[in-house]
């Protein structure tokens, strides 16, 4: 590899230098040390994700940063290859490679850095010269100047990549709704259609019994009629064919009206009163419940497609448990070791790590999202102002008057209401969720925001009381001091 191509290797992205303490990111690419934590603690202070520089890769949280000890060896062993060629060290006294004096001067029209009997006798004797401090105070100023043009364009540049960043999620979360709206209105509507025909097709089995049952009876009366008819056939037969006139004589005089055949036999073939009313199938009326039924599903599909907006929480610190540390835009809730001295109140929970949400909800579908963190304990949900505010059932999920979704640090996901507890089989793969509440109907229901979205469960409940979005954040077991503190904070 050329020289030149293998100090282009060899430079950090970020300060443009050889690498000094090199590390590597998960994505591979390196930077020094240095460089990365300046550009880390930057994102943090504009309130970004850190992300690597080159690709743009972003993170949760700083990932470790792995020393790249053979890249390491690699820059140092480039720079020594360089002193020597260049006449140049890295530390102590610098010296020129042809007299071994020290390198007192620069050379301006050779942009090298020269000793004095390279100025008086050697190649550059004549030329422009200035002391290296000098020369160094000139480069530095102009190199200011060109970092005061470019500084501004970089983060000019920075807050346009974080708007279409910002853009682009916006449009994530509302793919993700719009994904999760039209799932569940083909699912209902297939469920609609479903009741639909059940309904219809029962209605079509009572109309066959109500025309069927009339004529099947007329059929047997007739069937009955026509078996008697074709006994006494035979016994006139009988007495037809018989040789003895005196059995053929005795029998007509004893049972004469019986075998005349002069009974008129009713077939209703003539108009009598009882003969049955032919029908057939109502198809209008059929048709009309078919009619109505769509009538009142597009009546109630306009309503269903209007677009629903996330609605706005924000955290009460008035029931915020001591353990519980709200962020200063009441979005997020944190757990604490220590006790946040909030204000004592009848509605702060005393026993549980939780909180509520100022926004209650008596009617109509609702939604919020929430982001969890990854390691701690987390449930979320809804639960009723009655819900107690000290003992262990307090907790949400732990009683009647709430339900939960959990996520445990084991990484797996339980639902809880009152006694009922419920592991679900789903391994969590995002930490955002989707809290779904129709509250007229009865549902709360539970989303993973993933791509595409994953529902995990639905509770069906008839709702007493208004509802408040619950939170409730901590560790399993107290083991709190060997990790971050958990958090939950809603999105919307």
């Amino acid at each position: 590899m050329a020289f030149t191509d293998l100090k282009a290797e060899l430079q950090c992205s970020t300060c443009m230098n050889i690498y000094s303490d090199p590390v590597t990111l998960p994505c591979g690419h390196n930077f020094c040390q240095n460089c990365i934590v300046k550009t880390w603690d930057w994102q943090e202070g504009i309130d970004e994700y850190p992300s690597c520089p080159e690709c743009r890769q972003r993170y949760r949280k700083r990932p470790d940063l792995v020393r790249n000890r053979r890249l390491s060896n690699i820059a140092e062993l480039f720079i020594s290859c360089f002193t020597k060629q260049h006449g140049t060290e890295i530390s102590g006294e610098s010296r020129c490679s042809v007299h071994h004096k020290i390198l007192e001067y620069y050379c301006s029209e050779d942009g090298a850095c020269v000793c004095v009997s390279c100025c008086l006798t050697g190649d550059h004797r004549g030329h422009r010269v200035k002391l290296l401090n000098e020369a160094s105070k000139i480069k530095k100023q102009k190199l200011r100047n060109i970092l005061d043009e470019l500084t501004p364009e970089r983060e000019e540049i920075d807050k346009r990549v974080w708007e279409l960043q910002t853009n682009v999620r916006e449009i994530q979360e509302k793919v993700v709704s719009e994904i999760e709206r039209i799932t569940a209105f083909f699912r209902d509507t297939r469920e609609w259609l479903e009741a639909l025909e059940k309904k219809s097709l029962s209605k079509i089995s009572r109309q066959e019994k109500l025309v069927s049952l009339p004529l099947t009876n007329r059929i047997q009366q007739l069937e009955t009629k026509r078996d008697e008819l074709s006994k006494k056939i035979c016994e006139i037969e009988e007495l037809c064919n018989s040789v003895n006139p005196l059995t053929v004589l005795q029998k007509w005089e004893s049972d004469g009206s019986t075998l005349s055949g002069s009974e008129e036999i009713d077939i209703g073939d003539k108009g009598e009163e009882n003969a049955p009313v032919l029908r057939d199938l109502d198809v209008d009326w059929i048709t009309e419940t078919l009619l109505s039924g769509v009538a009142a599903f597009v009546t109630d599909l306009k309503g269903r497609l209007q677009w629903q907006k996330a609605t706005d929480l924000l955290l009460d610190l008035n029931s915020a448990g001591y353990h519980i540390s709200l962020s200063l835009d009441y979005k997020t809730a944190s757990y604490s070791p220590k006790e946040q001295g909030h204000p004592q109140t009848l509605e702060n929970f005393q026993d549980s790590p939780q909180v509520l949400s100022t926004k209650s909800f008596n009617s109509g579908q609702h939604y919020w999202e929430i982001e969890g963190s990854e390691s701690g304990f987390w449930r979320v949900g809804v639960a009723y102002p009655s819900i107690e505010r000290r003992g262990d059932q307090s907790g949400i999920g732990n009683n009647n008057k709430s339900w939960c979704l959990c996520r445990w640090d084991d990484s797996t996901y339980s639902v809880r209401h009152g006694s009922n507890f419920s592991r679900l089989s789903h391994t969590p793969s995002c930490s955002r969720i989707r809290i779904s509440l129709d509250y007229d109907a009865g549902n709360l229901s539970f989303y993973e925001l993933t791509n595409p979205i994953k529902h995990l469960h639905t509770f069906s409940a008839t709702f007493t009381e208004p509802l408040y979005a619950a939170f409730w954040v901590g560790w399993k077991d107290k083991i709190w001091l060997l990790w971050d503190n958990p958090w939950v904070r809603i999105l919307n």
